[in-house]
């Protein structure tokens, strides 16, 4: 029988079964935001991404999504009624496309929030799923009969840029994992959960690879604080992976 290790606020545990890590779940033992190590992907991921248990995840909830109608398929695809959102530990749901996309319009609903529909074999961060990468979406907006002035799509003319990547950080105390949701070259938007920093606290990040910018490393401070997003200041960064961001950053613009 197969065993997994599980990682709790930043300490390792286990071996345990599928069933022993179900148990803690339920038992309170273990967050749904803690970490699993993932053999098959080799790499750690939160508990509530790991396929084998979301079915068990979805029954967490206070609106637990369980013995799920068949979605009936509308006239227009776009407004079937079959996404739903993680926020603040709850669920949210089911929306359809173009209700998701109007939500991304408005940012109530960021590329790194989570969602599922039943054809996902997990949740997934919104930036991981193909129906709303850019191009689709793209796509979605020249296709559709829906006006092309409306304001449920995208308009990619900002200040700052969306990014989602993940990033690895050090506080020379312990090693976090997070996503970045926006940068610049002068700095980033991230998200860690399960930790606070202070406003002004230097830390050590390592961004891997994204888009068109490749992996780098940077010498940070934080700036701002919004529950679990923060903005950051890099302090130090090799000149090569300022000049990607920037190239990045006003090609996005």
């Amino acid at each position: 029988m197969q065993k997994y290790f599980v990682a709790h606020e930043g300490i390792q545990s286990g071996p345990w079964t599928l069933d022993e890590v179900s148990l803690r779940l339920t038992q309170k033992n273990l967050d749904w935001n803690d970490y699993i190590y993932d053999e098959k992907n080799q790499d750690w991921i939160l508990l509530l991404e790991f396929p084998a248990l979301t079915a068990l995840f979805n029954k967490s909830f206070k609106n637990p999504i369980s013995n799920l109608k068949p979605v009936l398929t509308q006239q227009d695809p776009l407004r079937d009624r079959a996404w739903y959102i993680l926020k603040q530990n709850n669920n949210y749901g089911p929306f359809s496309k173009i209700e998701m996309i109007q939500m991304l319009q408005s940012k109530t609903l960021f590329e790194f929030d989570f969602i599922w529909k039943q054809s996902l074999a997990s949740w997934k961060r919104l930036s991981d799923v193909a129906d709303f990468h850019p191009e689709e979406v793209r796509k979605v907006f020249e296709t559709s009969a829906i006006d092309k002035d409306s304001e449920v799509f995208f308009r990619r003319r900002h200040a700052r840029s969306e990014y989602g990547c993940s990033l690895v950080l050090h506080d020379r105390k312990k090693i976090y994992k997070g996503q970045s949701f926006e940068i610049s070259a002068g700095g980033a938007g991230i998200m860690i959960d399960h930790v606070v920093f202070e406003i002004d606290q230097q830390l050590y990040l390592h961004f891997k690879p994204g888009g068109s910018v490749p992996a780098f490393n940077a010498i940070c401070r934080i700036v701002s604080r919004s529950g679990n997003k923060y903005g950051i200041r890099f302090m130090h960064i090799a000149a090569a992976a300022k000049d990607s961001i920037a190239k990045y950053t006003n090609k996005a613009a």
